[in-house]
């Protein structure tokens, strides 16, 4: 299979388990987003979230969170949709309920 049939099959089983959007793109050393992720924390712009302090290196690079990855999967899930809405959304807590993660079932798709 060719690059753009994994993406396909991706962003098909995304949608399938309720993901509002499915992007893929290259895993790379984000350059031009250094900067800013650098003046964002130096501008405290995280609040509480100070994990997001911690490995900056990684933030700006996936290769050297996981070995070997070629490609990055950002997945968006709205965690209060509104009632009535699309019946295939889930609840945030319905996910953590599920014996499998929906990333998981997208990995396991497409090893």
């Amino acid at each position: 299979m060719n690059k753009a049939t994994y993406t396909h099959l991706i962003k098909q089983k995304a949608q399938e388990l309720g993901f509002m959007y499915c992007g893929v793109s290259n895993a790379e050393f984000l350059e031009e987003e250094a900067p800013r992720l650098e003046r964002w924390l130096n501008q405290r712009m995280h609040g509480q979230m100070h994990y997001m302090e911690n490995h900056f290196d990684k933030r700006l690079d996936p290769r050297l969170l996981v070995e070997g990855a070629k490609s990055v999967v950002s997945l968006l899930l709205n965690y209060f949709p509104e009632k009535g809405g699309n019946s295939r959304r889930r609840a945030p807590t319905e996910f953590r309920n599920t014996p499998t993660a929906p990333t998981t079932i997208l990995s396991s798709k497409t090893s």
